[in-house]
């Protein structure tokens, strides 16, 4: 089986923006978590509570099209920082984190970019650690984007 093309950086970029938007929509935020460019962040996250949409290695061509179009795959990670005190607040952010998650599957991207759309976002794993220290705890969960572009 041949080796599928890695997928352009210039191409990623806007299907990640996407996301990061998707990210910011998720209307469950837990009470005192407002969604927006100062806790949300793409390829990053902060030192207090906040999240931080990563894209992973693997981001392939899935089909080419002579017109210039074609069809994307892109594995990606979303991590979530808190700090919990008690095994119901982990368990709780955990739950947060899945439940964006499926929201995610079930809804659909916006792009900037009108010749993107969507056709499919996927949970790769559950909810896992991301690490750990005295103050704070990340949670994280992978994920995988299948979208279309049209030339």
């Amino acid at each position: 089986m041949a080796e599928q093309e890695k997928l352009t950086i210039k191409d990623a970029e806007s299907a990640g923006k996407g996301l990061l938007a998707l990210v910011m929509a998720y209307p469950e935020y837990p009470r005192g978590f407002k969604a927006d460019n100062a806790n949300v962040g793409g390829s990053s996250i902060n030192e207090g509570r906040s999240i931080g949409v990563f894209p992973l290695q693997g981001a392939v061509y899935l089909k080419k099209y002579i017109s210039g179009s074609y069809e994307a795959q892109m594995p990606f990670q979303i991590q979530y920082k808190c700090s919990p005190t008690t095994n119901k607040a982990s368990l709780d952010a955990q739950d947060m984190l899945n439940n964006l998650a499926a929201w995610m599957e079930e809804s659909g991207i916006e792009f900037t970019d009108p010749h993107l759309t969507m056709e499919s976002i996927a949970r790769t794993s559950l909810v896992f650690g991301g690490g750990q220290n005295e103050k704070t705890a990340v949670y994280a969960v992978n994920m995988q984007l299948k979208y279309f572009y049209k030339k």
